[in-house]
């Protein structure tokens, strides 16, 4: 699409581009990223090579570029594109990464109840819980709740140890639900 849009002027820039979306699917998936500082250095890395691109009759020295790259915020070349644009997607990607290591966590959990071993006195239990009104002809009865709740108690001791992960599981998920709502709903 870049390429497309821009020829020539964007192939020979690519790394600039490049680079930004490298530290973004970094930060996406886990990395130690400062999303801030990240797309800051981008503003001015491409304020750096648009002056160059402009001014291409001079050459300039790093330090003097440097010195043009500090001043991006006094100048602001691209108006509130930059301010806009980082708000925008700090709240994307702090709203995507949360979701992320959600579903890593969600599977975490799920790959240790898939290798969870029923006794088979749970099984038991859980097949009379279940099944026994169909035996006595009333198909709609729901097992009492106090039964219900000591067959899966008891068939669920064992996997205590899930529980930690699965509150981190519920954890990440509320707060995604929290970032969306505020993302969505603003006040």
């Amino acid at each position: 699409m870049f390429t497309r849009t821009y020829g020539k002027l964007y192939m020979q820039n690519s790394e600039l581009f490049q680079d930004l979306f490298t530290e973004l699917k970094r930060y996406y998936t886990g990395g130690n990223v400062n999303l801030e500082e990240m797309l800051n250095d981008f503003w001015s890395r491409l304020l750096e090579r648009m002056f160059q691109l402009l001014n291409s009759q001079y050459h300039f020295t790093d330090d003097y570029l440097e010195c043009v790259s500090k001043y991006t915020d006094q100048l602001k070349p691209f108006g509130d594109v930059p301010r806009k644009l980082k708000a925008q997607v700090t709240r994307a990607f702090i709203a995507a990464r949360t979701f992320v290591q959600g579903l890593m966590v969600g599977r975490e959990v799920a790959n240790r109840v898939a290798k969870v071993n029923v006794a088979p006195a749970c099984i038991r239990a859980l097949t009379k819980m279940l099944y026994c009104p169909y035996c006595r002809g009333l198909p709609g009865l729901k097992p009492c709740h106090n039964y219900c709740h000591n067959v899966m108690r008891g068939c669920l001791a064992n996997q205590a140890d899930l529980d930690p992960e699965w509150n981190l599981f519920i954890g990440h998920f509320g707060m995604f639900i929290f970032t969306c709502s505020r993302r969505c709903y603003p006040e």
